[in-house]
């Protein structure tokens, strides 16, 4: 299997430093982190029994556009798959659109819709894959897929696949044993389509020439019709209202908030300075420990 891996912050040899850490959770919210740990646990179980004709893109920007997945996107000879991987603990259940927990026998909502919010992403692929010349040729199947062994999800015909840990290798099985309905050549393409917002045509032939650089432009752009079935924002759940996922606004164009230097707002700024103290006053600390008592 092929990794192509888009995290921010990461570096090439796969490493997220203290500061890149914190900055990431100040730009993506306080879970981003951890589902990157959740996601480092399933990516080793594809790898190691999906065959090679398959790619992987790992936490992508869609290709002329300025929406980011938070997940998984699984390219091969079945289809197309939008994995987004739970890094909570406990136990849930999911009815059908509900997604909640047990408590004292009784079902509470969760203030993050994991269903509704899998099931969005993998439209939002659809959508995009059927404006660059895809549709009817692709589909896209939304998967939820927990990381950690001790969540366990009780399901009652969940609008989205839920795949626990426990069953990540047979599920990694039946995709490599499952029907073919794209060839590699085709595969590739369509990783070149989510990746540069290229239609099919110009994607399958830069392709099959990876060395060739196109200069045309992406026939696939944020400000193109009928794109506000795309809409959506990944950023902390824990903004997210109870009953569904959280939205952005009919129009494409980003709030103004008050910003600093960098882009950062002041709020942000302070968060940033405080861990920067923290880890100062952490270091000054051990150095202390050293001189006092090691004499």
């Amino acid at each position: 299997m092929k990794i192509i891996d888009k995290t921010p912050f990461r570096t090439e040899t796969g490493e997220i430093s203290l500061v890149d850490r914190v900055q990431g959770s100040i730009k993506y919210g306080f879970n981003w982190y951890p589902r990157l740990q959740a996601q480092d646990k399933v990516i080793p179980v594809l790898e190691r029994i999906l065959p090679q004709n398959f790619i992987l893109l790992r936490n992508i920007t869609l290709g002329g556009t300025d929406i980011e997945m938070a997940a998984l996107v699984l390219i091969g000879s079945p289809g197309v798959f939008l994995i987004n991987v739970l890094h909570e603990r406990g136990i849930y259940r999911a009815r059908e659109g509900e997604w909640g927990t047990i408590s004292s026998g009784k079902f509470v909502r969760e203030r993050t819709n994991q269903l509704t919010r899998t099931q969005r992403m993998g439209k939002a692929l659809q959508v995009f894959l059927e404006h660059a010349g895809l549709q009817g040729m692709v589909s896209t199947e939304a998967i939820l897929v927990t990381a950690n062994p001790v969540t366990h999800v009780e399901s009652v015909r969940p609008i989205v696949r839920i795949v626990m840990s426990d069953a990540l290798e047979r599920f990694a099985a039946s995709l490599s044993q499952g029907r073919s309905t794209l060839s590699p050549e085709t595969i590739a393409a369509v990783a070149q389509v989510i990746l540069t917002g290229r239609g099919i045509k110009q994607a399958a032939s830069a392709a099959a020439q990876p060395a060739a650089e196109s200069t045309a432009q992406p026939e696939f752009s944020a400000a193109s019709d009928n794109t506000d079935s795309l809409e959506f924002d990944f950023k902390d759940e824990a903004e997210a209202p109870l009953e569904e996922a959280p939205s952005l606004p009919a129009s494409t164009a980003p709030a103004v908030s008050p910003q600093g230097n960098n882009g950062l707002s002041t709020a942000q700024w302070a968060l940033l300075i405080g861990f920067g103290l923290a880890e100062f006053c952490l270091v000054a600390g051990v150095i202390t420990f050293i001189i006092f008592y090691t004499r």
